[in-house]
């Protein structure tokens, strides 16, 4: 017996040992397969991005929506300002606020369309004057802007309108902001 298997251990030494069995590469992606994860990436950030802007704009409806031009009055100069980012978001401008203070003259930015407009919100029952003319060409010129705006509750002065036409600074008084509103309303109505 002893014979034997020696005889099988001489013919299983002379025999080559067979290559390892190799573990499988993760094969790479191709072109397809990539193209397909970066478009299924892409639509979730979009997905998410889409998804925080409504429930912005559901917050805006729930907390301001529904209050008329002269109601706005009632708001501190803050809650004015959230007021109109969440009214110019619904028509469709991206808005970025600016700090509370220190901020050069420009309460929101406002961009569509590749327009970058500076916009002082004044939340006043009566006449607005220059200085905030001034300001809000003092937040386009900071914050490179094509224009400027002066929002507010109230009306204008003699002075500031004619600085406004002048510089080609947009006013709107609570009779735009009104006619802003109601566009909403009769868009939210169909």
């Amino acid at each position: 017996m002893f014979g034997i298997f020696s005889l099988f251990k001489r013919v299983f030494d002379d025999t080559p040992s067979t290559p390892p069995i190799a573990e499988p590469q993760p094969r790479q992606p191709d072109a397809r397969t990539r193209h397909l994860q970066n478009s299924l990436d892409f639509a979730k950030t979009q997905h998410h991005t889409l998804s925080q802007k409504q429930r912005e704009q559901e917050y805006w409806q729930h907390e301001y929506g529904k209050r008329q031009a002269a109601e706005l009055n009632q708001l501190s100069g803050t809650e004015f300002e959230n007021y109109l980012a969440g009214l110019f978001r619904a028509h469709g401008y991206h808005v970025q606020l600016t700090p509370t203070s220190g901020d050069y003259g420009a309460d929101l930015l406002l961009t569509r369309q590749g327009e970058r407009i500076a916009v002082q919100a004044k939340c006043y029952r009566g006449s607005v004057g220059v200085a905030a003319v001034q300001e809000a060409l003092s937040g386009m010129a900071y914050y490179q802007c094509h224009s400027a705006w002066v929002i507010t509750t109230g009306n204008y002065t003699p002075n500031a309108i004619e600085l406004a036409r002048q510089s080609k600074v947009r006013l709107l008084d609570s009779t735009e902001l009104g006619k802003l509103i109601r566009q909403l309303e009769d868009r939210a109505g169909k």
